[in-house]
């Protein structure tokens, strides 16, 4: 079942997100109204790397004239209330123009048995009678809205691509290529004789190449985190061309002078994700050993859930904290930021948000690969132990040495890396898709029939996709 929740009455006086798309976008390009197929973390807000990239774009599209819905796939295992009150935030703060819950479930055997086909043209025809409903809802909404891009960040609804995408406009945001991340999460479990993970990972990695391979050639745009995931989407799928690079920002906020406390080096992440804990551990038994003549270095691992095996490395030196409510406030009262990366791929926010708050980064290679050379050569990158050990030495025992550095990292972070240059760059590879969407006008009469129920929220036939409801606050 699909739910449309209508946005509060405006006050009076008051310009509201209709105001701003009724004038258009900025500029003369053209109005996007887009429907974001879209994946959130309601718990972690922008703690979570995800959420930050979709919450961050969708507001800058917004507050540029553009329209932009969610789509989100109602799971059994969100917390309702959750998801309901972070989406309704997300409405009433203008960040998104509206929002649509979508029920898919499919039998738990069926599910499984569509895992195993790795191809995902297999799993659909095993899925499509689930699918089929989906589907329809999603067509319903882009009749309805008038919606000229589809933008997919969701994996669990690429399979609604195929079914629109004559119609409408598609972009899959993959954010990171997964076919990157398992190969890189099965060779590290080959070096440490870790057998059966690496199978497991073997396996993901399969299925992550048909997908990206699928949907990758099938879609209009492709857009990966960062160069590195690029490369790897260029590789599964083949078609180089219809592949962009679209990083994520850092927010742009007045850090103030605050005192450094001497010695005390910092790694964060949420510390139940496999590359950040593995990068902990990591460094924590090879690297910290190295650093333990210099008795006053102090370690502290800053992130939430951190896992038993991570839990039981604390103490001489080493504080795992579990969650931190200002994560900002802490890295800018560390004296140097380490990101000792071993696995995983992507864009690290914690890299960029470091820089920002006025902490200098010394990182393996891994951590720093999304940045460009220019970039890099004003870091210090350490691949092995021995090698990352003299680095963070180095930089305390005279860290003033590598002030000038600092200061044009944090110039380049705040004149490339912003969500208003991204967004602008989003913009451009939609605009250059030349832009498809349902004009009411050539519409046939089930279509106008579809348009019009959405609209005033009557059933279609004998099964109702959509819903309207009043909106708790209008009584």
């Amino acid at each position: 079942m699909m739910q449309d929740v209508l946005r509060p009455p405006v006050p009076p006086n008051v310009e509201s997100a209709t105001d701003a798309e009724a004038a258009g976008p900025k500029n003369s390009e053209p109005k996007l109204k887009i429907l974001w197929l879209a994946s959130l973390d309601y718990q972690s807000g922008n703690a979570h790397g995800g959420n930050l990239r979709l919450i961050n774009y969708a507001k800058q599209l917004v507050s540029s004239g553009h329209e932009v819905y969610f789509v989100v796939r109602q799971r059994a295992t969100d917390d309702t209330a959750a998801r309901t009150g972070c989406l309704d935030e997300l409405r009433r703060q203008e960040v998104i123009t509206d929002y649509f819950e979508l029920e898919y479930h499919h039998p738990k055997l069926r599910g499984k048995l569509g895992r195993l086909l790795f191809h995902p043209a297999l799993s659909k025809l095993l899925l499509r009678q689930q699918q089929a409903p989906a589907a329809d809802a999603i067509n319903e909404i882009i009749v309805s809205k008038q919606i000229n891009l589809c933008i997919f960040t969701s994996r669990d609804l690429l399979f609604v691509l195929p079914a629109i995408k004559k119609d409408v406009t598609t972009i899959v945001d993959w954010v990171d290529s997964l076919f990157l991340y398992h190969w890189r999460g099965a060779r590290l479990d080959l070096k440490e004789y870790r057998l059966v993970p690496a199978l497991k990972s073997l396996r993901f990695l399969a299925e992550a190449v048909m997908q990206e391979r699928h949907y990758g050639r099938l879609c209009g745009a492709n857009l990966a985190v960062s160069p590195v995931d690029k490369r790897y989407l260029d590789l599964a799928n083949g078609v180089p061309h219809k592949n962009h690079v679209l990083m994520n920002g850092v927010e742009a906020q007045e850090v103030e002078a605050t005192a450094k406390v001497k010695n005390q080096i910092i790694f964060t992440g949420t510390m139940d994700f496999s590359p950040n804990y593995e990068s902990a551990i990591w460094f924590i038994d090879h690297v910290f050993p190295l650093l333990r003549r210099h008795s006053d270095i102090n370690l502290v691992i800053a992130g939430a859930n951190p896992v038993e095996e991570l839990l039981a490395r604390a103490g001489d030196g080493i504080q795992i904290t579990g969650y931190v409510e200002n994560l900002r406030e802490e890295i800018a009262r560390s004296e140097l930021y380490v990101a000792p990366l071993i696995c995983g791929g992507g864009f690290k926010n914690k890299v960029v948000e470091a820089i920002a708050s006025g902490t200098f980064v010394v990182g393996t290679s891994m951590a720093v690969e999304f940045l460009s050379p220019e970039t890099r050569k004003h870091l210090l990158v350490a691949d092995t132990a021995p090698e990352m050990a003299a680095a963070i030495v180095s930089y305390l025992q005279d860290p003033q040495k590598f002030a000038a550095n600092l200061e044009t990292l944090k110039r380049i972070v705040a004149e490339e890396l912003t969500w208003e240059k991204g967004a602008s760059q989003l913009s451009e590879i939609a605009g250059g898709l030349r832009l498809t969407g349902p004009s009411k006008r050539g519409l046939n009469h089930f279509q106008q029939e579809v348009a019009s129920s959405v609209d005033s929220g009557k059933s279609l036939g004998d099964q109702s996709y959509v819903r309207k409801e009043p909106h708790p606050l209008e009584g």
